[in-house]
């Protein structure tokens, strides 16, 4: 877990042992989440528009894309709903990118080399003045989940860079790292901002690696920030 030669907080790379778990394969979508707010046990997003799209939340045309502007109590009481819960942050990152059969973890989930074409990151579409014009999947902001077969993780984990986002269940602590326990770590027991990970549409290359790590006060919503539930295995 996390990488040497990469940004402060994702340092000292580190082993670490997990016990098995379920994740997974989809973001959760504005289909799935609408179920829960349907039977009163989470709240409607703070917004129903997109960046680009006025009517997002709530329009079937948008019912395959990613859930956005849920915070992470929103995204806590969803697992719930669901009977799982957000995936710790050593889980997350496993999923992203350790290949079981080979024993090591790639900097992307397909591998080592950064491929535009499979993600959606803040290519020839995007505003900011970082994008990369070299690729253009024809999305302005999110894209429907599973829209880049060719960039699952080795065990078929779908978007977990690029597209939203995720809300892990880890308060972020830059050096936890340094101390952190090799068995299924759990994150500081208290802080003042909650983990995401993977990075968004709206992320640069050098955004989307596997051990990136980024954080966000847990009562915000964002256009970018979605998530995915876990489960411990029975």
């Amino acid at each position: 877990m996390g990488q040497d030669e990469a940004e402060p907080d994702e340092a000292p790379s580190h082993i670490v042992r997990l016990d098995p778990y379920f994740v997974d394969e989809n973001e959760v979508t504005n289909r799935d989440y609408a179920l829960c707010v349907e039977d009163g046990d989470c709240k409607r997003p703070s917004r129903s528009g997109a960046t680009y799209h006025p009517a997002y939340y709530g329009d079937p045309a948008f019912d395959d894309y990613p859930v956005i502007f849920v915070n992470w109590f929103d995204a806590r009481d969803y697992c719930k709903w669901r009977g799982g819960r957000l995936p710790t942050e050593a889980e997350w990152e496993r999923s992203a990118g350790y290949d079981p059969a080979m024993g090591i973890k790639y900097t992307y989930p397909w591998g080592d080399i950064f491929d535009g074409t499979l993600l959606n990151f803040c290519d020839a579409n995007c505003s900011r003045e970082y994008r990369n014009p070299d690729f253009d999947d024809g999305h302005r902001d999110t894209a429907p989940v599973g829209s880049y077969p060719g960039g699952s993780s080795t065990i078929g984990v779908y978007d977990m860079v690029g597209n939203v986002m995720e809300w892990v269940s880890d308060w972020y602590d830059p050096r936890f790292y340094e101390s952190s326990t090799d068995t299924n770590p759990l994150g500081p027991l208290e802080g003042e901002f909650k983990v995401v990970r993977g990075g968004s549409w709206l992320s640069s290359e050098d955004e989307v690696r596997v051990s990136g790590r980024g954080s966000f006060d847990p009562s915000v919503s964002r256009a970018h920030l979605g998530f995915r539930c876990a489960m411990t295995a029975p």
